[in-house]
C-alpha cells in the first residue's frame, strides 16, 4: 500500500476507485492522512456509490466519479472510462 502512495504522489497512476468503506479506512490506516491527500490530489477518484463518497468526503477527498444510479461495479467502471476519456 505504501508503493500506491508512492506512485499517486509520482503521478503514476491516472484513478483509482473505491469499491467498499473499509478500502478508504485501510488505505488512511497505513499512512498519515496528509500524505493520502496529496497522493489523491491530482488523480481521478472514482466511489462506487454515495456511502463511499461520503466516506471519502469525511477524509477530506472527493469522488469525482459515481454512479448517478446502480451503485455497482459496471456502471462504476462505465463512469470511470467516460471521465479518463474526456481528460485525454
Amino acid at each position: 500500500m505504501l508503493n500506491l502512495i508512492t506512485r499517486l504522489q509520482a503521478g503514476e497512476i491516472d484513478a483509482v476507485a473505491f469499491t467498499s468503506t473499509p478500502q478508504v479506512e485501510r488505505l488512511f490506516s497505513i499512512a498519515s492522512a496528509e500524505n493520502v491527500t496529496r497522493a489523491l490530489a491530482n488523480t481521478v477518484v472514482a466511489a462506487v456509490g454515495p456511502v463511499v463518497s461520503e466516506t471519502l468526503r469525511k477524509r477530506g477527498i472527493q469522488a469525482r466519479v459515481m454512479p448517478e444510479e446502480s451503485f455497482f461495479l459496471k456502471p462504476l467502471t462505465s463512469e470511470l472510462e467516460e471521465a479518463l476519456s474526456a481528460q485525454r
